[in-house]
C-alpha cells in the first residue's frame, strides 16, 4: 500500500511540475487575440450546426421514402 502512496505522490510531483506556470506567472491572451478566437469558434460552430441540419434533413426524407414504399 505505501509503494502506491508513493507512486502516487511522485506521479503528482511530475504533474505540478509539468503544469505549473515558471516563477506563478500566467501570460494571459490580448484582447485582440480572445476576440479573434471567439470568432473562429463562432463560425465553425455555425457552419457544422448548419452542416448537420442538412444531413439531418436528407437523411430524414430518405427513410421516410424507404419507409413510404
Amino acid at each position: 500500500m505505501k509503494e502506491k502512496i508513493d507512486k502516487l505522490k511522485k506521479f503528482l510531483r511530475e504533474v505540478w511540475l509539468e503544469v505549473a506556470p515558471p516563477h506563478g506567472k500566467v501570460a494571459w491572451p490580448s484582447r485582440k487575440m480572445v476576440v479573434g478566437s471567439t470568432t473562429v469558434v463562432f463560425i465553425v460552430v455555425a457552419i457544422l450546426s448548419v452542416y448537420i441540419g442538412v444531413v439531418d434533413v436528407v437523411l430524414s426524407k430518405a427513410v421516410n421514402f424507404i419507409i413510404s414504399r
